[in-house]
């Protein structure tokens, strides 16, 4: 069986290639053919945006881009669908699924979710415990890192996890699913369904917290 994040790879590259080039996304300032672009030079290429934040190689990086950017868009999605090029970081095991579940997820429903009337995928629960895993774990407690707060994170009917212990104030948890709870902590705040606990003034004070995006 192919892993969660290869699972959602194809689920993403179906989304781009459903909403078609140029269609908005919640990725603040890209479209679909932005995204394809950001994907497959992060797994293909990854040196050029590495050299997108060095002064002298900047041009050279915007030129490389640009190049991208002017393939067809079906090529694009085709090679998001067909994964990381055998000499990439991203081929070697075990990469993958450590750093490709939520990009691919939460792209997935950047794409999705920008359009109207849409809808949570119900998501196999073996997914959602992989999901919940990923934003439990010490890159999740980097996410509210900001939050002057302590933080929870609670499945409904579940036990609530500590994700920030330390803080000032009352804590507040958020309720919902793993990729629900996802979402929001990636900076999807207003596309995401979860459920704030707390002092009202605390919870609204979290909700001003700059999340990751």
């Amino acid at each position: 069986m192919p892993s969660h994040s290869a699972a959602e790879r194809q689920a993403l590259a179906d989304a781009l290639a459903g909403a078609g080039p140029g269609a908005p996304t919640l990725c603040a300032g890209w479209t679909t053919t932005d995204l394809a672009v950001h994907l497959v030079l992060r797994e293909g290429r990854p040196h050029v945006r590495l050299a997108g934040s060095i002064g002298p190689a900047k041009d050279w990086a915007a030129r490389q881009e640009q190049a991208t950017t002017a393939r067809p868009y079906e090529d694009l999605v085709t090679t998001v669908r067909n994964g990381p090029p055998r000499l990439s970081p991203m081929a070697l095991p075990g990469v993958d699924s450590l750093a490709n579940l939520l990009e691919h997820f939460v792209h997935c429903e950047d794409v999705r979710r920008a359009a109207p009337d849409w809808e949570p995928r119900a998501l196999p629960g073996d997914r959602q415990a992989a999901i919940w895993k990923n934003v439990t774990s010490p890159f999740g407690k980097v996410m509210v890192r900001k939050a002057a707060m302590p933080v929870s994170l609670q499945v409904p009917g579940g036990e609530p996890v500590v994700l920030k212990a330390k803080g000032e104030g009352p804590a507040v948890t958020l309720v919902g699913e793993p990729g629900e709870i996802a979402m929001y902590l990636f900076g999807r705040k207003e596309h995401a369904r979860v459920e704030l606990l707390g002092d009202p003034a605390t919870v609204a004070r979290f909700r001003e917290t700059p999340m990751r995006t």
